[in-house]
């Protein structure tokens, strides 16, 4: 990533920071170029310049799997609240069953995978 000094400061162009006029709003947004000589010399990709940067404070969103959605009565593959490989099915007023016996609450299981059935 190419970075670029301004101020006794390293940034990096491409990369997320958090940027201001007046110090009480900040945004977010991805470092274009540094205009020193500029009034507004933070410059980012929407072509926006700003007065001031600040290294990003807030969390950036991530991309997650969905959880599954447990069908009553079909069979699964999980880890149960002792993360042990479980198999059994899930029963919507209960939870999941073990093969082995006993149930558990699915909210307390993880790694929850739908066994499917194939033909040969």
């Amino acid at each position: 990533m190419k970075t670029i000094k301004d101020k006794g400061n390293v940034y990096q162009l491409g990369a997320v920071y958090e940027f201001s006029d007046d110090g009480k709003m900040w945004c977010l947004g991805v470092l274009e170029a540094i205009q020193p000589k500029s009034n507004y010399p933070y410059r980012t990709y929407s072509g926006h310049g700003f007065k001031l940067i600040r290294a990003c404070e807030v969390k950036v969103g991530t991309i997650e799997e969905a959880p599954v959605e447990l069908i009553d009565g079909e069979c699964y593959q999980f880890l149960n609240p002792l993360n042990i490989w479980s198999k059994g099915f899930f029963i919507a007023e209960y939870g999941m069953f073990s093969a082995k016996g006993g149930h558990v609450f699915a909210s307390e299981c993880s790694n929850i995978k739908l066994l499917v059935v194939e033909n040969s």
